[in-house]
């Protein structure tokens, strides 16, 4: 049974305006998959995948990707909240969420990247990545489905870049890549940018970014071919550093990424040097990541439970609350992940079996969602719109 937040908006013919917010948790075990309403902790459906999934948000924000290594396949949930945009307002349609049939098969799914109609899979196993429009993916129509080959076996990525498709390039005995290039329909490279050990990328407003050994590999989404460049770290931050993990939001012009155990960096692309800021952490960093919708907080999990409200602007913490122990960082257990939609910020705890969920804005603790295995990634999706 589907639940909402509903108000009435007053206005003949608008119908309500409904908020819905879901939580979808992949279990380390036994490989599957919960869906919760974050609005009431309620347990909604649970799904049996092939193996343990990571997750990603797909195209629409409508369905979530779930990537599973060990079974070299990557399976779709209808998160069955569906936010149709009309420019002045949005409607919502909610449903209960399904696991569809469509999927994409390969030797090690490892990245998964999606614009507003297309997603993009990388395949470590054989070095390739599958493209296809999402509704054709979810439609079973797979005959629009493009292979991109780079060549070699490694660990990489795929993203959508405007009409073209950004992948990683490898060299023979490397398991990161060494630079990235654009692919046309046709196949074509063109615009690579050196990138040496490739990790990390991220998308905001015009630009798409990718996390390199010596800086950031940028392109910016205008008229015609993407402008590739290539941002150097600067001299104020700290040596022997990269980034290997971004994050990016709609809301702002600029990336959030990781940079050393303990530290943040902020890198702003509408600048020739990328304006970069360092963020000293008060401990070493589990988790992190820009509110997706807004941009203007960034949430980070530090290793003593302390979850931090940091504004991206100014690097100053806002807020802080202690939610976990002390998280492992030696790799031998899953660490906790958190994930932000609308006003709710949710933390995974796999060693406890629950995700605590916090509100966004003042991290005031709303709910624990208890499960019977362990959360090993989750991710939450949703939004407000009209009902009629």
């Amino acid at each position: 049974m589907a639940t909402a937040q509903a108000e009435s908006t007053g206005a003949a013919g608008q119908g309500s305006r409904v908020t819905a917010h879901r939580l979808l948790a992949s279990d380390g075990g036994q490989g599957r998959l919960w869906v919760t309403d974050l609005d009431t902790g309620r347990l909604l459906s649970t799904f049996r995948l092939a193996s343990p999934a990571r997750l990603a948000r797909g195209a629409s924000g409508r369905y979530v990707h779930a990537l599973q290594a060990e079974a070299a396949r990557i399976a779709v949930i209808d998160s069955g909240i569906t936010l149709d945009d009309h420019g002045d307002h949005a409607d919502i349609a909610i449903t209960p969420p399904r696991l569809l049939a469509a999927r994409l098969d390969g030797p090690k799914p490892a990245h998964f990247n999606a614009d507003s109609t297309q997603v993009a899979a990388f395949f470590d196993g054989s070095g390739s990545a599958q493209v296809i429009a999402e509704a054709d993916l979810v439609s079973g129509r797979m005959a629009s489905l493009r292979r991109i080959e780079t060549g070699l076996a490694h660990h990489g990525v795929a993203k959508p870049v405007g009409r073209f498709i950004a992948v990683s390039v490898a060299s023979a005995g490397e398991t990161l890549p060494v630079a990235v290039e654009l692919r046309d329909r046709q196949g074509r490279a063109s615009q690579r940018i050196a990138c040496p050990r490739l990790h990390g990328e991220a998308t905001t407003v015009r630009f798409t970014g990718f996390g390199c050994a010596d800086g950031i590999a940028l392109y910016e989404v205008g008229r015609g071919t993407p402008a590739a460049r290539h941002i150097a770290y600067g001299s104020a931050l700290p040596a022997g550093r990269m980034v290997r993990s971004l994050s990016g939001a709609a809301g702002f012009a600029f990336f959030a990424g990781d940079f050393g155990a303990d530290g943040l960096v902020v890198i702003d692309p509408t600048k020739a040097d990328g304006d970069m800021r360092f963020i000293q952490l008060p401990g070493r960093r589990v988790h992190f990541a820009l509110h997706p919708a807004t941009g203007d907080r960034l949430f980070v999990l530090i290793e003593d439970g302390r979850v931090l409200t940091i504004n991206p602007l100014t690097g100053a913490t806002t807020h802080e609350r202690a939610v976990l122990g002390r998280v492992a960082l030696d790799g031998s257990s899953p660490r906790p992940r958190l994930t932000a939609s609308g006003p709710y910020l949710a933390i995974s705890d796999p060693a406890a079996r629950m995700v605590v969920v916090l509100d966004a804005e003042t991290l005031a603790e709303k709910r624990r969602i208890a499960f019977d295995g362990e959360p090993i990634d989750i991710l939450a999706v949703g939004g407000s719109g009209q009902r009629h």
